[in-house]
């Protein structure tokens, strides 16, 4: 979202609107994504393209649901990026790779969780929630009655697992609010966390094996299958080249080229075929 804005509305790479995106974009408090939302409607075409995208797709305050992130096309560019090579194989051969990437990511991930000594996974919520732990030691907790306290600038509910802050209703992970009032209380702040974060969950999302597909002379094939004909499907075939740059998604601008050699628009300097006049030099 920040590389399509910076395209699109022609923004240098170090503009202080850029910052206030990324702050607005993190800001989990109504209020706080105001407060930067404002400097960005300094420039009107910039905040009317954010809200045309939809404020509920970038931002994390406006988010609909419990969901960690709020962009919808990672997984779709990532195996996009993965198989930006092996998408030009034949099917057969195309599967083969596709089932080869999905036995490596697995057999990582796999060992990571067994290798794993924490409560939660490292690299999704036991750094996070050892930095709040320390944040947490220097905060004073007024006990309200008892299901609500009061944390600094923050508001805990025991009861309904929340915090006004809206860290922890929207990571499911203790927010530094709640880790406090854990100390208060003398309860255990692992127990406040969801189990998605935990080693055991991840552990549990891999372990099944995926097996590589035998050789073709290894198929056992039975013969009401190795009887039927399969025809290829009634499609139209291109006379031109495949495509092979990816689909722009929704909210993308196209990048218009300006070639450095000639000038003109439409290529760059390293395609250009254009006749460059020479010249006299007196």
């Amino acid at each position: 979202m920040k590389r399509n804005m910076k395209r699109t509305c022609k923004l240098k790479k170090r503009d202080q609107i850029l910052m206030h995106f990324e702050q607005a974009m993190k800001s989990y408090s109504i209020a706080e994504f105001d407060c930067h939302f404002r400097k960005i409607k300094r420039k009107e075409h910039l905040a009317q393209y954010l809200e045309q995208a939809g404020l509920h797709k970038w931002s994390i305050a406006h988010m609909d649901g419990c969901r960690y992130n709020v962009m919808t096309t990672d997984i779709a560019e990532s195996i996009n990026s993965v198989l930006r090579f092996t998408r030009m194989l034949p099917v057969v051969h195309l599967i083969g790779e596709i089932i080869n990437h999905l036995v490596k990511f697995f057999t990582e991930c796999r060992e990571l969780a067994m290798n794993c000594t924490t409560t939660l996974c490292p690299n999704f919520g036991e750094k996070k929630l050892r930095n709040r732990l320390e944040d947490a030691a220097r905060m004073n907790v007024v006990k309200l009655n008892n299901v609500h306290f009061n944390v600094l600038d923050g508001l805990v509910d025991l009861t309904n697992n929340s915090c006004s802050c809206r860290k922890f209703q929207l990571e499911q992970l203790p927010c530094k609010h709640v880790v406090a009032v854990c100390h208060f209380l003398k309860l255990n702040v692992y127990s406040k966390a969801s189990r998605y974060y935990t080693r055991n969950t991840r552990l549990d999302a891999y372990l099944d094996s995926i097996y590589l597909v035998q050789p073709h002379a290894m198929w056992v094939i039975p013969e009401h299958v190795r009887s039927r004909v399969v025809l290829p499907p009634m499609a139209k075939v291109m006379s031109d080249r495949r495509k092979k740059l990816r689909i722009p998604s929704q909210g993308e601008g196209t990048i218009t080229r300006k070639c450095l050699r000639c000038g003109s628009i439409g290529h760059n300097k390293i395609t250009c075929k254009n006749n460059i006049p020479l010249h006299n030099v007196s």
